[in-house]
Parts: C-alpha cells; structure tokens; sequence
C-alpha cells in the first residue's frame, strides 16, 4: 500500500527550486542517507524498524515543502534510491506493471538530469551508494530515446552533461564517476578510441585507481574483437531468429545471400522509430523492385504490441520481421553493439555491411540507397 501512495504522489508536480539560505548541512545530509542506503538490506534482512529517512512518505512530504535546492536535489536521488529498494525482484512482476515502473523510472530519471546540475552534492550520493547511476543521469540529460533527435546528437549531450560534471563537481570521488561514466557509455556501443581517452583521462586523474587495470583490460580485447565489429567494411555477425509472420522459418544472414538488405531495430513504443517509418515505407516502395529486403527486429516486450501496430494501414511495415527475446535478444543487442533505437546497418549482396545508421535516416536513407540500387539509366 505505501509503494502505491508512493507512485502515486511521484505524479504530484514538485514546486520549482528557489535560491536559499542554508540551514542544513548538505554533506551531513548525504553521508546519512549513504549510510543508510548501504545498511538498508541488512535491515530488512533482520526485519528491523527503518528511521525514518528510510520512510518514503516521509521523503516526498519533505520534498513538497523543501525550498533548499542542495537539499532537495539530495532528496531526489535518496528517493529514487529508496523507491529502487522497495520494488521486488522483476521477474515476480506482472508485465504491465513492469512497464508501468518503466515509465516512472525514467520520468524519474528526467527528472533528476533537470534538477540536479553537475555541480550539485546530491552526485556525491549517487557516487557513494550506485557510482554507474551517473550513466543514466547523463542519458536523460541528453533526451536520451525520449525526444526526436540522432543517436549521435543525444550521446554528444550526454557526455556534455559528464564534462560539466568533471569540471565543475567539487567532489574529487563525483569526478573520478564522471570518467568512468564516459568510458562506460562509450563502450556500450564500442567507441575504442573514445573509450581509450576517458581510460587515459581517468589514469592521468587518479593514477592507482582499481578501475584502470579492468578498462585496460577491455581495451586489449575490444581492439581484437574490432576486426569483426559490425562496422562498414566488416561482414555481418551471425545470427539467426525466427520468422514473426512464419514461425516455422528461421532467418539467417544467409536467407539475404545476394541482395542488398536493412536490418532494422526498433519498437512500436519507440518515438523515433515510428517517426522514420514514413521514409523506410516509401524506401522500400521505391526499392524493392530493385532488390531490396528489410529485416525489423523489435525491441517490443510482447508480440501482441506490434501485430496490432501493424494492422493500422497507415504503417503495415510489409517485409520481414522477427522478435528475439530474452538472452537471446540480449546477444543479439551485444552483437550489434545496439545502444539505442532506431539502429539500422544497410548489408550488400556479399553480407557485408555498407552503411550504419547515421547515413540511413531521413533524408540519407534515400540518399544511401540509391548510390547502391540506382535506377535504370
């Protein structure tokens, strides 16, 4: 019940943060809530009363009426934190409060990139207690997959948000995050040489710090799997899943042999994957006849979602489709370096890879396309 009267007040609009006088310490404020955030399984695991810090009713009737803004940005992070603590294990969660949770964590997480600045203490609890919550600060500072833009230009605006914090957080630990929160978003889609900065940048900073042997470690290995990265020039990975509207048939790269083909990741719930379907149904109108397949793999969580999106005949996506789950949808996200969708590789006849995504959206799908699959002269 008080989960529930907590999600519900999440919704009620906080007042604006207002300059003021300090009357609490915020750095006293923070070690209470670190301290107490570490030792909060250990109390519940003894079935022992919680302060009353711990109580979120108590954190979101303070919240209201807080007007400090260290405070209240302190507040935030403790109360995502302690939210995080009460939700049990996921998988014991029906599916459609899960995506209801989903949705609060990153209106949550929109939340804190607006109102926690870079310089802030409450970062100090971020570092304390969950360091690699920096990472998805920094995504929601960007926008992240939430409002139209290029993956390039949300990744460019994250790792703004992390400079800001290097340089203007006072708290040596907070920056040491910074960094690693940039080679840790770099790898993800396996930027070697930007990863490789972020590591020596980290080394320069803290020389002796226990993450750099692990970061140097995964910099040997990436730039031996990079020779078979799924990048321009490279051959398509392997991978096989079944056929959405065929069960029965299993789709490989090998069922493209000789033709030019999209591999397309995306979801119906994904703004921007719906808002360039207009350009992939007029490109694959325009193309098809010329060769070209496309393979939608979907990052959907029940198969109902998109054959219901796919009825509406303002976007039937008639080609190829499949919806990997589970590990199987984690390999395949691994494989394809995929950090967020729309992600889209355009592969040639020989199953190599001829171009990514930034040159096969908008306008440049087209563009790209036609320099590949020329019409008749």
């Amino acid at each position: 019940m008080r989960l529930c009267t907590c999600l519900a007040l999440s919704i009620l609009a906080l007042p604006a943060i207002t300059a003021a006088a300090p009357a609490e310490d915020a750095h006293a404020l923070v070690a209470k809530y670190a301290t107490l955030l570490k030792d909060l399984p250990r109390l519940k695991a003894e079935k022992k009363p919680l302060p009353k810090e711990a109580l979120l009713d108590l954190v979101y009737a303070r919240l209201v009426r807080e007007t400090q803004p260290e405070i209240r940005q302190i507040l935030l992070v403790a109360r995502q934190f302690l939210l995080e603590a009460k939700i049990p294990n996921s998988k014991a969660i029906p599916e459609d409060v899960r995506d209801l949770l989903s949705s609060i964590d990153n209106s949550f997480g929109l939340e804190l990139a607006a109102q926690v600045p870079p310089d802030s203490p409450a970062l100090e609890l971020v570092a304390a207690v969950k360091p690699d919550y920096l990472c998805f600060i920094a995504w929601h500072a960007s926008g992240g997959g939430f409002v139209p833009q290029k993956e390039a230009e949300a990744a460019q605006r994250a790792f703004a948000y992390l400079e800001q914090v290097f340089e203007k957080n006072p708290s040596r630990e907070v920056r040491i995050q910074a960094l690693l929160a940039g080679a840790d978003l770099n790898s993800r889609p396996r930027l070697v040489p930007a990863t490789k900065a972020y590591v020596d940048r980290l080394e320069a900073f803290a020389p002796g710090h226990p993450a750099i042997a692990k970061w140097r470690e995964w910099l040997i290995q990436a730039a031996k799997d990079d020779l078979v990265a799924p990048k321009v020039g490279n051959q398509i990975p392997a991978f096989k899943v079944k056929d959405f509207d065929k069960a029965n048939l299993e789709i490989t790269p090998a069922t493209f042999k000789g033709k030019y083909w999209l591999l397309d990741f995306w979801a119906t719930w994904c703004g921007p994957c719906r808002a360039e379907l207009p350009n992939l149904h007029k490109a694959f109108a325009k193309y098809q006849g010329r060769g070209l397949e496309v393979l939608s793999l979907s990052w959907d969580k029940k198969a109902q979602d998109i054959t219901t999106f796919r009825k509406d005949p303002g976007h039937p996506m008639p080609w190829r489709h499949a919806f990997p789950q589970g590990e199987l949808a984690k390999a395949l996200n691994a494989t394809f370096q995929v950090r967020g969708i729309p992600h889209v590789l355009l592969v040639g006849p020989d199953g190599k890879i001829l171009a990514t995504t930034e040159d096969l959206r908008g306008d440049k799908l087209d563009q790209t396309l036609e320099k590949y699959l020329p019409g008749s002269k």
